[in-house]
């Protein structure tokens, strides 16, 4: 139970680490520490922002790191697929875990172990009541056998 627990906990860490860097940059932390700021963060910024003297500083800041703002779409489309993917397989990893703990395989919850059988001879290698082996008076022995 612990180590489920702890790969949930991993799961939803490693979403909310890549989900972070699918943020945009607010003017202020850009103009606080630019060269701090991801790649990806800069192009999803200069994509969304309608401040136009704001994305003349972010394709600056990208043209020092050798990045066109023609290459921005296609970063932001990469890490928004990759954030699908992940979410995909945490949902999937979801579904798995709840049914292993639930029982929702392929019997539908309709199989019910078949009864413990109420005498002492089902098999022919079990002793009857009286010590003797059972040989052919077992169940098993018998045509239709039990149940």
């Amino acid at each position: 139970m612990n180590m489920m627990m702890g790969s949930r906990l991993g799961v939803a860490a490693l979403i909310a680490l890549a989900l972070s860097s699918c943020t945009t940059t607010t003017q202020a932390s850009f103009e606080k520490n630019p060269k701090g700021v991801p790649k990806v963060s800069l192009c999803r910024t200069y994509l969304e922002s309608r401040d136009p003297v704001f994305q003349q500083q972010i394709v600056e800041e990208l043209a020092r790191r050798g990045i066109t703002p023609y290459e921005c779409p296609l970063m932001v489309q990469r890490q928004n697929q990759a954030g699908a993917v992940l979410a995909a397989v945490a949902i999937g990893g979801a579904a798995v875990a709840y049914c292993a703990n639930h029982n929702c395989g392929g019997s539908g919850g309709y199989y019910q172990p078949p009864a413990a059988y109420p005498g002492n001879c089902q098999y022919n290698h079990q002793r009857a009541a009286d010590g003797s082996r059972c040989g052919d008076r077992s169940a098993a022995s018998r045509p239709g056998g039990w149940n």
